[in-house]
């Protein structure tokens, strides 16, 4: 209700969003979606979004040698706000429910993943992709199944614009390749 999902008991647009989402904080990636904020991001971005409202923050350690897109960053910092109201509404209630990404961590690893996935969606092979971070294969492929995982929902979420639907699946044909997709031979 603190965030207009419910009206009395009825469930609003919002709510509906927030509803047909999995995921580990199903409101907030339904405040995120409706936000607006990726409404207008072209599909490698988008992607590059996804990530971020999915992914852990990895090991402090861990790198990589790409750099996420401005438009990127301000849109998931646009949402600042509405995340510490989240988070502190969900404190009050003694509710545990990851809140990614942590914006502390935005301008190292976590803007470090968000650039690899926009470099896998923009078409860099996949050993290539490999030798720019210290993440082992299987935790990128993870990292990017995971991304398509929540891509794949978005065109089913209803109350969105029809551009973020597009550009979701438009993301997913770019991603979802080998060894993202496993294609097994006839």
């Amino acid at each position: 209700r603190a965030f207009g999902c419910l009206n009395e008991v009825t469930p609003t647009p919002l709510g509906e969003a927030a509803a047909a989402i999995r995921g580990d904080n199903e409101l907030w990636l339904g405040l995120a979606l409706m936000s607006g904020s990726f409404n207008d991001l072209d599909p490698h971005l988008l992607a590059g979004i996804a990530c971020a409202l999915v992914t852990e923050t990895p090991r402090p350690d861990s790198w990589t040698n790409y750099s996420p897109a401005d438009s990127v960053l301000e849109a998931l910092r646009s949402l600042r706000g509405t995340r510490r109201q989240l988070f502190q509404l969900q404190h009050r209630y003694n509710v545990a429910l990851q809140i990614w990404p942590e914006y502390k961590y935005l301008d190292q690893i976590v803007g470090e993943l968000i650039g690899l996935v926009e470099q896998w969606a923009l078409g860099v092979e996949w050993a290539e992709l490999c030798t720019h971070t210290s993440l082992d294969e299987g935790n990128i492929v993870r990292i990017l199944r995971r991304t398509v995982d929540f891509l794949s929902q978005i065109p089913h979420v209803p109350h969105l614009a029809e551009t973020i639907k597009l550009n979701a699946i438009r993301a997913i044909h770019l991603l979802d390749r080998f060894p993202v997709n496993e294609v097994l031979p006839n």
